[in-house]
């Protein structure tokens, strides 16, 4: 999209090119553009338009009308805008930044992520500015409607936001005139109104603060018949409570730091939160999260914002929850810190705890405190602590989740944002040390996992060692050595770590130990059961308790997962040598023999399952190699197919597994033949078949049967009727019917090759039979592909057409891609036999499509051919030209002769003189000669003097 262009939906619908506006059309024109814009980079489906822009109410020609209005659209905007047609459908291209409504919501992310008040606020009141009124306004159509309402919503959170940071920043009196307005417009949102009460106290304006409570609490109970919510209760309360006397003020905040980045959004949630003090408790808001996260950091920098709402005294109390050589604080040490605090002289402080605790309560009910509870081991430490009266304001940090502890809010906090964490190694480290080596520094921002202690741990090697640059502290950190880096004192990310790790009990120790050999990333209870010999109820209580810990994240629900520096620790501390081989023998009894017909749960467990077999002993790991290899195939995992083969292979070779090894080569021979021609799988078939012992009939059978295949599809004059004929005794020897389908199969396909299209047909319905008595569905698409190209090859598309529809609905239910791909291309072919040319068109897209995403050339070349004569007979020479020189592109590539014998007779077809197509002609009716196919190269030898001048 040029980048003059710029789409505004956030008012009436602007299109502009430079300085000119650009009209797109009518309304209704301009309703589909505004869809277009906002999916953009997404395709939409004609249906999908017509059902966006018209709701029920489609034009007399219905989908027809598509087209034409992207048309006109297109034909509206600059020439080099990218409006697309694909095989799906249409999507609208755009470049960053052309979208008013995406410059919105990335600026206020930017100012979510800011660590600044004052400039987060400058960009709310930035992405504000973009409103020019009610967004997409007098468009039509429900879908328009629904997007106004969501962006109107949208602007009303970030207007909320940039109030409460106005208010935070003690601009009271420019936030009342908006405010006021805004109540008037919003007379049942209580945010708003919470807002305005607050800027007018700030202002000195209680009485009107109050009335304005009266006034929306009279509305809600008029007209709604209910009371106003708590936020709305409280302020009012804070209004009506009389000031305490004034004690010497104390302010124990430790300094903030010269470096804190981020945590705009939390840290305005924080504020917000114990800025308002009202009921008969005192507001608690309790932050948590892993160790060297950032809550301190946090808690600090929110006390220091609040001091002024707490004139009494800020006060400061570390715990020692999680402090390295330090036991807990106990209670009566923190309390008589407390009572200290406030001005109580030593003299009078009581000797008994709950005589203290109790004086702390009565003193601090006539105060207003802000009382930070830093590194608390467990609720109950706070819960004693808490002050007597809901003047005072508790901000408490911890490793654990405080589940018991009665918080007014909590607050989890994660990793830093990767902006945010480059923003602090730059800060600490100093400006100049990356040398404009931007990707250097966001390598760096993930090797200390965007922890910001091991940020700041990084940042400071970094200043203290001028010699060291970014790519060598980089290089350090990769690896086993990165704990050890980011350690080297008691503050070091290890040793936090490892004090979290010693309070926990021995069942969880035992856990979390465990769950560092897990191979993979994230991991459900099974699995993590698996590891540590225990059931599964047992597990799923300990990785919960864990989570608590702030030693496991639970990205949703069921799984788990580590931070990366805390899946090294683990892995350091594990030491159950059997824990690996419980999780291969768990993954391998949860497969079975093969992973299906239902594959989500491998899709889930698919890197765990790769990364599994990378550490399984080579008995297990053969065993996984057999099972992930036909799933992978189906997926068209074809890099992770072929590396899962090769594992299996090595490990077969390590242990003289000679059936393993023969298993494996067959699979491998299968799926290279099946993927890139015949010629691909023939050494694995060979090796497979002097691999398989006598003694295993069923395997010898598959192997022969797929060796025959081969060797007659690469030399139809080869004795590869012996070797399919012996497959079919032995399979039948060893009861095998699955290898008879698949030998039967073979020889069905063979016969077409030479064109012997009743002897196939034959075969195929005998396979065919003998599938539906096993009773397995997955047999049967292929079996009805080939019955379909029989009749086909008899002129019949009738019952061919009937027979690809199976083959479809076989193949969606068993999720089998290559199946359907070729059931599309032969449905397609039925299709143009009946004359049904545009249909014909229409499905070989779809074959094509399917095809390519599978990353088969052989499925690519056949939808290709196909395409090509559904084109052709639509007239539209040129496109079936093109698809035909593709398709002999990659046939030459693959040595596959019949594709390449198709190819240049669809070439001929397309060649407007005589004399090319002649030629075209003579070079496929040699190649057939060449490759053995006597009857298809004197078919096409007929052809010639049709063409001859």
């Amino acid at each position: 999209m040029p980048s003059g262009l710029r789409i505004d939906l956030l008012g009436p619908l602007t299109v502009r090119s430079g300085a000119a506006e650009i009209s797109v059309g009518p309304l209704r024109q301009q309703a589909m553009f505004a869809v277009l814009a906002l999916n953009a980079d997404r395709v939409l489906t004609p249906e999908q338009l017509l059902d966006l822009v018209w709701d029920d109410d489609p034009p007399p020609t219905g989908i027809k009308v598509v087209p034409t209005y992207v048309y006109r659209i297109r034909k509206s905007l600059p020439a080099d805008a990218r409006l697309e047609r694909t095989t799906a459908g249409y999507v609208l291209r755009l470049d960053p930044g052309v979208l008013d409504l995406e410059r919105f919501e990335t600026t206020v992310r930017a100012a979510g992520r800011h660590s600044d008040p004052e400039q987060a606020l400058a960009l709310h009141e930035q992405a504000l500015a973009l409103f020019r009124g009610q967004p997409l306004s007098g468009l039509p159509g429900q879908y328009l409607a629904g997007q106004r309402r969501r962006i109107a919503e949208r602007r009303e959170k970030a207007l909320g936001t940039r109030i409460q940071l106005q208010l935070a920043a003690d601009r009271h009196v420019e936030a009342i005139p908006e405010l006021i307005g805004l109540v008037a417009d919003h007379p049942f949102d209580e945010r708003f109104a919470v807002l305005l009460m607050n800027a007018l106290a700030g202002s000195g304006r209680q009485a009107e603060a109050l009335e304005t409570y009266q006034r929306v609490r009279r509305t809600l109970v008029e007209q709604l018949g209910i009371e106003p919510g708590p936020e709305l209760r409280a302020a009012q309360q804070t209004l009506l409570r009389v000031e305490a006397p004034a004690v010497p003020s104390r302010n124990e905040l430790p300094y903030g730091g010269a470096a804190f980045a981020g945590r705009a959004a939390e840290l305005a949630e924080v504020v917000a939160a114990l800025r308002t003090t009202a009921g008969s408790a005192p507001p608690v808001l309790a932050i948590d999260g892993m160790a060297g996260i950032g809550k301190t950091a946090l808690a600090v920098q929110a006390g220091h914002l609040l001091a002024a709402q707490y004139p009494d005294g800020q006060l400061f109390v570390d715990l020692h929850g999680h402090t390295p050589g330090r036991e807990p604080l106990g209670t009566e040490q923190a309390v008589d810190h407390l009572l200290r605090g406030i001005g109580v002289p030593a003299d009078q402080i009581p000797g008994c705890l709950e005589d203290r605790l109790s004086l702390w309560r009565s003193k601090s009910a006539r105060l207003r405190l802000l009382v930070v509870l830093d590194n608390a081991p467990d609720a109950e430490s706070v819960r004693r602590l808490l002050p007597g009266a809901s003047d005072c304001a508790v901000l408490v940090t911890s490793r654990r989740l405080l589940v018991e502890l009665d918080a007014k809010r909590r607050l989890g906090l994660g990793l830093l944002a990767m902006d945010d964490a480059t923003a602090l190694l730059i800060e600490i480290a100093g400006p100049d040390r990356h040398g404009g080596d931007e990707s250097a520094v966001r390598e760096l921002a993930e090797h200390c996992g965007r922890l910001p202690l091991a940020l700041r741990i990084a940042g400071a090697r970094l200043r203290h060692r001028p010699a060291w640059s970014m790519q060598h502290l980089n290089q350090r950190l990769r690896g086993r050595r990165r704990l050890r880096e980011l350690d080297g004192d008691s503050n070091g990310v290890r040793s936090a770590f490892a004090v979290s790790y010693e309070h926990l009990p021995e069942d969880q120790r035992r856990m979390f130990a465990c769950l560092g050999l897990f191979p993979g990333k994230d991991f459900d209870a099974h699995a993590a059961a698996a590891l540590a010999g225990i059931d599964v109820p047992a597990a799923e209580v300990l990785l919960e308790s864990l989570v608590d810990a702030s030693l496991l994240l639970a990205p949703r629900p069921g799984r788990y997962e580590f931070h990366d520096l805390l899946r090294g620790y683990a892995a350091e501390v594990a030491d159950d040598a059997s824990a690996v081989g419980r999780l291969v023998e768990h993954y391998l009894a949860v497969a079975g023999p093969e992973i299906g017909p239902d594959l989500s749960w491998a899709d889930v467990e698919r890197p765990n399952l790769l990364a599994a077999l990378e550490v399984a002993e080579d008995a297990a790991a053969v065993r996984f190699a057999l099972v992930l290899a036909p799933y992978l195939h189906r997926r068209s995992r074809l890099d992770e197919l072929d590396a899962v083969l090769t594992t299996g292979l090595a490990a077969a070779a390590r242990r003289q597994d000679a059936v393993g090894e023969a298993r494996l080569l067959l699979l491998r021979g299968n799926f290279g033949q099946f993927r890139c021609g015949p010629q691909k799988g023939l050494c694995d078939l060979r090796r497979a078949a002097e691999l398989a012992p006598d003694d295993e009939p069923g395997l010898r059978a598959r192997i022969l049967g797929s060796l025959g295949y081969t060797q007659g599809t690469l030399d139809p004059s080869s004795s590869h009727a012996d070797l399919l004929r012996t497959s079919l005794r032995l399979a039948n020897l060893a009861g095998d019917r699955e290898a008879v389908v698949e030998t039967l199969g073979r020889l069905a396909a063979l016969a077409v090759r030479q064109h012997g299209f009743a002897m196939a047909l034959e075969y195929y319905e005998r396979a065919l039979e003998l599938a539906r008595e096993i009773g397995d569905e997955r047999l049967e698409p292929e079996l009805l592909n080939g019955i379909a190209v029989c009749r086909l090859a008899a002129d019949d598309p009738l019952p061919a057409l009937e027979a690809t529809r199976a083959a479809q609905r076989l193949a969606a239910v068993h999720e089998l891609d290559f199946s359907m791909s070729y059931a599309l291309c032969h449905q397609g072919e039925a299709h143009r036999r009946l004359g049904r040319t545009k249909l014909a068109v229409e499905i070989h897209e779809q074959a094509l499509k399917l095809a390519i995403g599978n990353c088969t050339h052989l499925d690519e070349v056949d939808a290709r051919l196909h395409l090509g004569r559904s084109l052709l007979s639509a007239g539209r020479e040129e496109s079936a030209a093109e698809q035909f020189d593709l398709a002999l592109r990659l046939s030459q590539d693959r040595g596959h002769a019949l594709g390449i014998v198709d190819a240049l007779a669809g070439l001929a077809d397309c060649a407007p003189q005589p004399a090319r197509a002649d030629r075209l002609i003579r070079r496929a009716r040699d190649v057939a000669t060449e490759a053995g196919y006597g009857a298809l190269a004197a078919r096409l030898e007929c052809r010639r003097p049709a063409v001859q001048v």
